[in-house]
């Protein structure tokens, strides 16, 4: 029986399950998935922004970390940056802020059960529902990325880069949103996208982001990128 067969159609979005088993969703205005169908929602989120972010080292350092998630949208990056904290039982405090302008996503999150990792996604709708759990703080801000940057006066230690491909998102892959990203970004920082195009990667360079190519998933996937404002030795 097919996967559409049992969950039904939420508004505009379809879904899917995906390689590790995970289920992500088909964007029918969009015209693409939120995942690769090939390689998993979940190992995505886990192998191409929680890991190369570092954010583990990071909270070993410092005693209270801001990340950036753009943009929120199945919130399996949140989930699963959850996730890997809970299981390494990291006690520093984790305030994201998070962009989202479909607020259907927000409802599709918290109705379906079938999202996992299960104790990532759990502390993540309470999130929703209380902005505050254990150590970690949600900002969740339903809005167009232009006019919430506008008023986003922090600098943030990880940015979770994450809109749909340049293909079908060409918004937001442009030298101006690198800008802004590069101002709100912390001077120690990184930036991280599952993009490995080399236009992508040149136009960050040219705001001042340098670009590290991330570890490549299983079956060859290609990599993702993290860039920093300093050189890493």
């Amino acid at each position: 029986m097919k996967m559409a067969n049992l969950i039904p159609l939420s508004d505009n979005k379809k879904p899917f399950a995906t390689a590790d088993g995970s289920i992500s969703f088909y964007n029918i205005d969009y015209k693409e998935g939120y995942h690769a169908k090939s390689i998993g929602a979940y190992t995505e989120s886990l192998h191409k922004f929680v890991i190369p972010s570092e954010i583990g080292k990071k909270c070993n350092e410092k005693h209270s970390i801001w990340l950036l998630d753009i943009f929120f949208g199945l919130g399996y990056n949140i989930a699963t940056t959850i996730e890997f904290l809970e299981r390494k039982n990291i006690e520093s405090k984790i305030n994201i802020v998070s962009i989202e302008k479909d607020e259907s996503l927000i409802k599709l999150v918290k109705t379906y059960n079938i999202l996992w990792p299960k104790k990532g996604y759990s502390i993540l709708k309470k999130l929703i529902d209380n902005k505050s759990y254990k150590n970690y703080n949600l900002f969740l801000i339903i809005d167009d990325f232009y006019r919430t940057t506008k008023y986003i006066n922090c600098k943030f230690d990880i940015i979770y880069f994450d809109p749909f491909s340049i293909s079908k998102n060409p918004e937001m892959w442009q030298i101006p949103v690198y800008k802004k990203l590069y101002e709100i970004l912390d001077e120690d920082g990184c930036i991280v996208t599952y993009s490995c195009r080399d236009k992508i990667r040149k136009d960050f360079y040219k705001v001042g982001l340098i670009p590290y190519e991330t570890k490549k998933l299983p079956d060859a996937f290609q990599p993702g990128t993290v860039f920093y404002k300093r050189l890493r030795l």
